[in-house]
Formats: C-alpha cells, structure tokens, sequence
C-alpha cells in the first residue's frame, strides 16, 4: 500500500506479548517539510518530520500522558541532524539516490500503537 496525495497510511497493533487491554490505540501523524528534495541532494537539505500532532484523543483526550515515538527510515541514506528515532520531531538530511519512506510509530502508556507511513519525495532540477 502507498499514501496518496501525501495522507499517511496507518497501521494499528498492540505491542507484542501483550494482552489486548481496553482503550484505543493513539493516532500517529507525520508532518514533513519540505515534501521533497532534489534528486542526488548530498545531504544538503535538511527535513523535519513532525510528529506533534500525534494524540491519544479518545483515552487520553487531555494530553495529560506522554506518547512514546519511534521513527524509521527506509529507501534512502539518511544522517540524523537534530534529534533521534525516539524524539517527537526530528531533523533529517538525505542523500537523495531515491524516494525514502518515514514511519511514525506512536504508543500510549497501555502498550497500544499505531504506526504512519509517508513518501519523501525527489525532484529532477533542471
């Protein structure tokens, strides 16, 4: 499955070895800018991905417990410049050899997830 028109496709699970508990599991959302880079880029542009957004609104509908993040990039060479695959919001830089996909996984503190998916994109300068 691929995300269209830039939504994200999402995944829902419990972590594994867990009992199903009652709740819902949390929304992740991806925000990412820019959308996309050059093709063959160098690391020379910098992404964030955003994962702020992301709520528990039905279990947790205050925001009064943290949300654990998990990122992971697939595709491409990428360098970390700010942050780390556990932070809500990070800063990376590509190579840009070819499209890369980001997944957001989002837990709650019941062992619930979801997980996000989006394309970043290549663009061919003239």
């Amino acid at each position: 499955m691929r995300a269209s028109f830039g939504l994200p496709i999402l995944l829902f699970g419990l972590a594994a070895g867990c009992e199903p508990s009652p709740g819902h599991p949390p929304i992740a959302r991806i925000t990412i800018s820019p959308r996309a880079i050059p093709a063959h880029d160098g690391f020379r542009t910098e992404l964030v991905l955003d994962g702020t957004t992301s709520a528990d609104p039905i279990d947790d509908p205050d925001g009064a417990n943290p949300l654990g993040y998990e990122w992971k990039i697939v595709g491409d060479e990428v360098r970390m410049a700010k942050g780390d695959d556990r932070s809500e919001k990070i800063t990376v830089r590509f190579l840009g050899e070819r499209p890369a996909t980001v997944f957001l996984t989002v837990s709650d503190d019941t062992g619930l997830f979801t997980t996000a998916r989006m394309q970043v994109q290549l663009t061919v300068m003239p």
